[in-house]
């Protein structure tokens, strides 16, 4: 059944949940979590992180813009983000995990939304996205803000999809764009009947979204129909074409438009074009973590130190006598060390996931993972994982620790090794990729759980 134009209009804003029957898709797939999306950086405490609120000239108008920023003094890639057509939504979640990824992130309210003066439009909407860009872009800015000029990002939802790609195909150095749940404004236009009736549909359509903002729904319905030609995302996104791209879809709602535009745009030659689609709907409402892994996986074509690290390790394969553990064992890597016999080695983590935690490993045993160890060896090394486990609970005053094994998924070194990792009562746990800790407060912490070994 065709949907009409009002429904399908809603959905673009995001002001009714329309529920679609999900194509086949395939299974998506599930690489690590980045560790930004659920764990904060360490505080650098010469340059912290920091946020910069100010108003950007458009004009004659001033926007509203809050500049969140990262830590450190290196110049930093820059997210810029683009709301929807109220502006309610800022995705607020998604521009820290960007942040703690150690990205600048931008927003702005266009003209007439969000207390920014001026007048509400799509045109207006597009020049203040250009100008936004072009903010970043000042070498005033590049200095002040530690931006890098040569990755600037621009994304948006919904009605700051089509935004994001507007700015994109206006200014060649933006790096790359990315499109959530975008809304090709021209193509619901083509659907309005050339009347009366079909006019008084789309301002309709148009009220809720245009509540908030300094326009009238009327307004926004003739421009719709007056600049539908202007308004083409499909057209937008070959324009792109020749820089990354992520478009990002959800099943109940803009999925089967954003396929089209990612058609239009492979058919238009793009090289480096991503598709993702979740199921869920236009606010990704139950989608949130994936949402923003989704975001900052792809974000690490510009930013590698976004993802873990290194190979991923593989259940069967020979014993690397140079992996870091066996170093370790030949004294030739360096090793806080809690406890040490003829069999087993425990010593601090250097990345820990709490302060205290120890990983212990078999001194005699080849074996890369719990698959090939021998049952003997494997209980020397639980038996050691023990008295440290007890030995952190008395130094530290702890009411509880963990242990964790991974093989294969999860494994950074292919020398079995156990986590014995501190717990705080009410401090949930985060398996993600650390930062490397101070020695001096390794060796503090190593010496305290030494002292405390039974």
């Amino acid at each position: 059944m065709k949907r009409n134009f009002a429904a399908q209009l809603t959905l673009g804003l995001a002001s009714l949940v329309l529920v679609l029957a999900p194509p086949a898709r395939a299974e998506l797939k599930a690489p690590p979590t980045p560790r930004a999306v659920v764990a904060d950086p360490p505080r650098d405490k010469d340059h912290p992180a920091g946020m910069a609120a100010f108003r950007i000239d458009v004009a004659g108008s001033k926007i509203n813009a809050i500049l969140y920023t990262a830590s450190g003094d290196q110049p930093h890639p820059t997210l810029l983000f683009l709301h929807g057509l109220s502006g309610n939504d800022t995705n607020i979640d998604l521009l820290e995990a960007v942040r703690r990824a150690g990205w600048n992130t931008l927003r702005i309210k266009h003209r007439g939304a969000g207390g920014s003066q001026g007048q509400f439009s799509f045109a207006n909407a597009r020049v203040d996205s250009e100008a936004a860009v072009a903010w970043l872009l000042d070498p005033a800015n590049l200095a002040k803000y530690h931006i890098d000029p040569k990755r600037i990002v621009v994304a948006g939802h919904s009605m700051g999809g089509f935004m994001a790609a507007s700015a994109a195909a206006a200014d060649p150095r933006v790096a790359g764009t990315v499109m959530i749940d975008a809304w090709n404004i021209a193509e619901d236009a083509a659907q309005v009947p050339d009347s009366a009736e079909g006019r008084k549909a789309v301002a309709e359509s148009l009220r809720a979204g245009a509540a908030p903002l300094a326009t009238t729904a009327e307004a926004l319905a003739d421009e719709l129909i007056r600049d539908k030609a202007k308004l083409d995302l499909e057209n937008l996104s070959a324009k792109i074409a020749d820089r990354p791209v992520l478009m990002i879809g959800a099943e109940f709602a803009n999925a089967p438009a954003v396929r089209k535009q990612a058609a239009a745009a492979r058919a238009a030659g793009a090289k480096d074009l991503t598709e993702a689609y979740y199921p869920t709907d236009h606010s990704f409402s139950d989608s949130r973590i994936a949402l923003e892994s989704e975001v900052l996986r792809w974000l690490a074509r510009f930013d590698p130190s976004i993802l873990p690290a290194g190979p991923a390790i593989p259940l069967k394969a020979a014993y690397d006598p140079n992996n870091p553990f066996a170093r370790i064992l030949r004294g030739e890597l360096p090793a806080y060390k809690v406890y040490e016999d003829a069999d087993v080695l425990a010593f601090m983590d250097r990345a820990p996931m709490e302060p205290g935690h120890v990983l212990v490993i078999s001194k005699t045993s080849k074996a890369r993972n719990l698959l090939e160890i021998d049952p003997g060896d494997l209980a020397k090394v639980m038996a050691v994982a023990q008295k440290v486990g007890q030995a952190e609970v008395d130094a530290l005053g702890l009411q509880g620790f963990m242990i964790v094994q991974n093989n294969g998924v999860g494994q950074s070194v292919p020398h079995l090794h156990v986590h014995v990792i501190p717990r705080i009562a009410g401090k949930p746990v985060y398996l993600a990729e650390n930062a490397p800790a101070d020695p001096k407060d390794l060796e503090a912490m190593a010496a305290k759980i030494r002292a405390a070994m039974r």
